[in-house]
């Protein structure tokens, strides 16, 4: 019975013999801490900037296809290419004066004074 309660007495001393080459990282894990967050920060930072570079670049890829598109509107519904087409259908038949596209701008509309009460 003795020894039994010898074991019991020293299985505290056993944990701490057994955790004291671990101590040092009690003082190493502030440091390792830092130092992963600084990682894992500057890898999320060059994540994100790639992301913003790629979503730019498809932005200034779509800005041009749009200008291309209104320039293709602008070309393909010209008055010109209109009569041209026409030429084309009917043989280059002389265009009517009533079958002729015009188009006719507008001056713009004056504003009226806003009456105001004296």
């Amino acid at each position: 019975m003795g020894k039994v309660t010898h074991t019991i007495k020293s299985i505290p001393n056993l944990v701490f013999e057994f955790l004291e080459p671990l101590q040092y990282l009690v003082f190493l894990f502030p440091f390792l801490g830092f130092f992963f967050f600084h990682v894992w920060q500057g890898l999320e930072k060059a994540k994100l900037q790639r992301f913003i570079h790629e979503r730019t670049t498809t932005k200034e890829e779509l800005k041009r296809k749009n200008d291309e598109l209104k320039i293709g509107i602008v070309s393909y519904t010209s008055a010109e290419r209109i009569e041209t087409l026409y030429r084309r259908t009917y043989q280059f038949l002389p265009i009517s004066l009533g079958n002729r596209t015009v188009t006719i701008e507008l001056p713009p509309i004056p504003e009226l004074p806003s009456k105001t009460k004296p």
